[in-house]
């Protein structure tokens, strides 16, 4: 591994340390805490690069030798880590392995009054053509201040941080008032069951009270908030014919099929009425999303921050018909919306039905309840299980407060909580209401894409983040 640049050091860490910790004010405990982590980020650095170099593409999704590799340094480093097997999921697939590990300082209480957990997942995305990336794809190194390699924003980097944090506070013997548990979760990436929705149904964070995931966000800017997530497949039944027919015989489930798209581009009229409530927060958003905006290749567009308000509508994949000679006998339409704040999935679930019957395309649900209208159903609407609600954490929740309190001062006093508008594991542990918000280091314009990298200052500053945000929402006993 390259021989990192000198890491950022935050002012807070200037004071010298106490002489007698056990004795220490909180703010001393802080000074320690991140003159620790700056001693140690070397060591960060090199975990990092470690989860890098394991491969842990999803698909395929088997993530055992990664799972083994957490699991094992956080035992080896006096944390008490169990690997969790997923074995009741049907169809789950080979690999499924989640670890959950706890910091529980000997002096605490049965219950304490605050649970903190640190969660992320360790799958990737798959690398793609290793030959258009510039570095190996599992480089797992530094260089020019960056670290380098499939994973280091999204988000082994951040799981590393965390890992780190835990360690820090229990060699230090800092007297937190409550525990945390860390979850390193599989299945992330395609939306599976078997990572943190499976962590959160067997109650492996049932006593969590506030909750950081590691999610990649632009330095400053945590994610407390997302859109709803609803994607639609939809099944088109035609009738078959001679192609030289057409339009005269046979009616084309791909014509229809093409009709429903544009149908559907509608959705995106529908107006969101968000709570007053939640208002600031979308302000915030929209200011945040407009600020980057510009007209360099890639940036985003002014406007963009509409996104915020309405329903977006992508056509993901259209299939359809048999042969070119032929009258398409059916089509398959798979369709992501995903849906505001303000806006409910059934109210624009109900306004799809509309829209389709006016594309000719007359469904029934995925119950097979005729839903058509009087017309004779020729096409099936499903809906993916994993659909959720628009959801997001309240701006003065304490973990979101002691959070962006801890960036404003290891980053910069602009920071604040923004909406984003995909989706991730932070709608589970709002399901299961739990307040959670994502922050994690990244270079954002690389996330999914080649030559994924993340720099040096960001690791370390995040890993800062993390142990302060701990401090402060547990605590010193």
């Amino acid at each position: 591994m390259s021989t990192p640049e000198t890491p950022h050091t935050s002012p807070a860490t200037s004071p010298q340390t106490p002489s007698h910790p056990s004795a220490a004010t909180p703010g001393e405990w802080e000074r320690l805490i991140l003159a620790e982590l700056d001693r140690r980020a070397p060591e960060l650095l090199e975990l990092a690069g470690d989860l890098i170099r394991i491969p842990s593409e999803n698909p395929a999704g088997d993530c055992s030798a990664i799972a083994a590799f957490t699991a094992g340094w956080l035992n080896e480093h006096g944390i008490e880590a169990q690997l969790h097997t997923v074995d009741d999921v049907p169809n789950a697939g080979p690999g499924r392995v989640n670890v959950v590990a706890r910091l529980s300082p000997e002096h605490l209480l049965a219950e304490a009054p605050r649970h903190l957990a640190l969660a992320g997942h360790y799958d990737v995305v798959p690398i793609g053509d290793a030959e258009r990336w510039d570095f190996p794809p599992l480089a797992g190194d530094v260089v020019d201040g960056y670290l380098r390699g499939r994973g280091a924003s999204d988000m082994k980097a951040g799981l590393a941080g965390q890992m780190l944090t835990m360690v820090v506070l229990r060699d230090l013997g800092v007297p937190l008032a409550g525990p945390i548990t860390f979850a390193a979760v599989c299945d992330e990436e395609t939306g599976g069951v078997t990572g943190s929705p499976w962590v959160l149904d067997h109650g492996l964070l049932d006593s969590v009270t506030g909750a950081v995931i590691a999610e990649p966000a632009e330095r400053g800017f945590p994610t407390i908030g997302q859109k709803g997530l609803n994607k639609l497949r939809i099944t088109i039944d035609g009738t078959p014919g001679h192609g030289s027919l057409q339009p005269l015989h046979g009616t084309s489930a791909n014509l229809l099929a093409a009709r429903a798209a544009l149908a559907l581009q509608k959705l995106w009229e529908l107006e969101a009425e968000p709570p007053e409530s939640v208002r600031p927060l979308i302000a915030d958003s929209i200011d945040y999303a407009e600020a980057r905006t510009g007209d360099e290749p890639g940036a985003y567009r002014p406007g963009i921050s509409r996104v915020f308000s309405h329903v977006t509508v992508n056509i993901g994949t259209l299939h359809g018909g048999t042969g070119v000679n032929v009258v398409a006998d059916r089509a398959v339409l798979e369709v992501d919306t995903r849906i505001p704040i303000g806006l409910r999935r059934a109210d624009v679930n109900a306004r799809v039905v509309e829209l389709l019957a006016g594309a000719g395309v007359h469904v029934t649900d995925e119950r097979a309840a005729a839903v058509a209208g009087g017309h004779t159903p020729n096409a099936r609407l499903e809906i993916a299980a994993q659909a959720s609600e628009a959801n997001w954490t309240d701006p003065a929740d304490p973990i979101v407060v002691d959070l962006v309190g801890a960036l404003r001062e290891v980053v910069g006093p602009e920071a604040k909580g923004v909406l984003q508008w995909a989706s991730s594991d932070a709608r589970f542990f709002r399901a299961h209401g739990i307040p959670v918000l994502q922050y994690g280091p990244a270079e954002l314009p690389c996330v999914h894409g080649f030559n994924e990298r993340c720099k040096v200052t960001d690791v370390v500053d995040t890993a800062k983040v993390f142990a302060l945000t701990a401090v402060r929402y547990l605590g010193l006993a």
